[in-house]
């Protein structure tokens, strides 16, 4: 399932690609890309919506509390 999210709070680009590559070893995860400049997260996994939303704030909010991911 590809599912597409608002993401905010990133400083950087860089900061974009490491959160994405933190996301990708999650187990259930395939695919994570994020556009820094649009605000956008496209996760491709094999999780339930709910589950698949709080993995993503539990690695978002590890790597910096002000990152926030909304659907």
């Amino acid at each position: 399932m590809k599912t597409k999210y608002s993401i905010t709070g990133l400083d950087c680009p860089n900061c974009a690609a490491k959160l994405a590559a933190l996301i990708e070893k999650n187990p259930g995860i395939l695919s994570c890309r994020i556009n820094f400049l649009a605000e956008k997260i496209t996760v491709e996994s094999e999780l339930d919506e709910q589950t698949l939303l709080d993995t993503l704030n539990k690695v978002s909010a590890g790597f910096d509390k002000s990152v926030r991911i909304t659907k």
